[in-house]
């Protein structure tokens, strides 16, 4: 998957689409509360307006319930998904991985092992074009249809791409496992909405 050059951007986003951009570098850039702010913010132009505050504002058990609960919608979505879709019987093995792969990411998230879970979660939404599209979700402008398609659905993958990157990154990034446990939480969230 390609990554989004401006004239992409700019032939298919709104204006408020756009800002995407910019809040999901100031998501990056800040921490704490201010951070979550910045989830919430970006979680209103890719998804639901105002449904991804109700896994932010509450308790810490409420929060725990919350997420658990986004986390098996997400895998059940996935798995539905894959279930629809995959028809070639020779690519059993890698069903199964995909599988495997999701069983495994919400453990990780479950265990707070952000790292882990952060980097199956960007491989399990990288596979996911392939199972919708076939080989034009592996394509190199893939990133470009999906906008076309839809610009939320293109944000999403523009988001993952950011994601890839970050994760390819070694560069300081204050708070890590805390901006790695929302970016997940927003994206299988985002995922959901679809």
């Amino acid at each position: 998957m390609d990554y989004a050059e401006p004239s992409v951007l700019d032939a298919y986003l709104t204006d408020t689409e756009k800002r995407t951009l910019e809040l999901f570098q100031a998501l990056v850039r800040e921490k704490g509360a201010l951070r979550e702010s910045y989830a919430i913010r970006l979680a209103d132009v890719l998804g639901n307006p105002g449904e991804f505050a109700f896994y932010i504002h509450c308790s810490d058990d409420q929060r725990l319930i919350r997420t658990f609960h986004l986390l098996r919608v997400f895998r059940e979505n996935v798995e539905l998904l894959v279930h629809k879709t995959w028809v070639n019987e020779s690519e059993e093995k890698p069903k199964q991985i995909l599988f495997e792969d999701l069983k495994v990411f919400v453990e990780d998230y479950r265990a707070e092992r952000m790292g882990s879970a952060f980097r199956r979660f960007v491989s399990i939404a990288r596979a996911i074009p392939s199972l919708l599209f076939g080989s034009a979700g592996r394509a190199p402008d893939f990133l470009e249809y999906a906008f076309r398609i839809d610009p939320k659905f293109g944000l999403f993958f523009w988001f993952v791409g950011e994601l890839e990157k970050q994760m390819r990154s070694t560069g300081e990034i204050e708070a890590r496992d805390e901006l790695y446990k929302l970016e997940t939480l927003l994206g299988a969230y985002i995922l959901s909405c679809f």
